[in-house]
């Protein structure tokens, strides 16, 4: 319990202190983010449309640019690799926020007419 409490507690620093967090926070370009979610295998956890799977929901309300950068970066134990700038940069990880803003809400279930039955 302490380290998953010291690692939103690190994260949550990294928040507030990172250079790079704070350099996210430009708009990118969402079909540039789609073609780097898709390469990099973030889909595989996260899903196409980023409504999760086996890693959280990433869509369509992401973090906070910031927050998002810093949970990249350093990622709790989670399971999630740590990729570093070098794997991506801060502009890729604003591009992929990007498509992640661009991804529209799932239709709601009373509009499916087929689960309405």
């Amino acid at each position: 319990m302490k380290k998953l409490i010291y690692g939103f507690l690190g994260v949550f620093i990294l928040t507030c202190t990172s250079a790079n967090a704070q350099n996210a926070a430009a708009v990118g370009d969402a079909e540039k983010g789609k073609q780097v979610f898709m390469a990099d295998g973030c889909w595989s956890c996260h899903g196409y449309d980023g409504h999760g799977g086996a890693g959280p929901k990433l869509a369509p309300r992401p973090l906070p640019a910031a927050t998002f950068v810093a949970i990249v970066r350093h990622p709790p134990a989670s399971g999630m690799p740590t990729y570093t700038p070098k794997m991506l940069s801060d502009t890729q990880l604003t591009d992929i926020l990007a498509y992640l803003k661009s991804i529209p809400e799932p239709p709601a279930v009373r509009s499916i007419a087929i689960l309405n039955q």
